[in-house]
């Protein structure tokens, strides 16, 4: 890892946007992640602070009745990797999206996919961020 890193402290995400609940996911996702390279510790010297800026859902396509068919789910996060007071990295437009089937008779359903597209961009984004990482930033 850069700078020598060899842990890190990642608190729990931020969440400013009007979906409850999802920065537990989130934050699990990145944790899940870098456990695996990277001693992850309830120390502070070296944190991974994060905060979802946005949660998008937007409908993709509809059926022949202008029913909701599947949605685009978009997800932006703002991370940034501090040691003390120094920055060591940052990037606050980190964006991905996943696309889900909506089950118009199951509202049980839509839901659990749209928590398995959110999980989905959770680990897609942990994995990016870890690989930037490794190639120094």
């Amino acid at each position: 890892m850069p700078g020598g890193i060899e842990s890190v402290s990642i608190p729990i995400f931020t969440n400013s946007t009007a979906k409850p609940d999802i920065e537990s996911t989130v934050t699990q996702a990145f944790v899940n992640e870098f456990v695996n390279t990277l001693h992850v510790t309830t120390t502070n010297e070296v944190v991974m602070r994060g905060a979802i800026t946005s949660y998008e859902l937007t409908p993709v396509s509809y059926t022949q009745n202008d029913v909701n068919q599947e949605y685009r789910l978009t997800v932006t996060l703002s991370l940034m990797i501090v040691k003390g007071d120094q920055t060591l990295w940052e990037d606050s437009e980190i964006s991905d999206y996943e696309d889900f089937t909506v089950i118009i008779s199951d509202v049980t359903a839509t839901n659990e996919a749209e928590l398995a597209a959110l999980k989905k961009i959770a680990e897609d984004t942990a994995r990016f961020t870890k690989e930037r990482m490794l190639e120094q930033f």
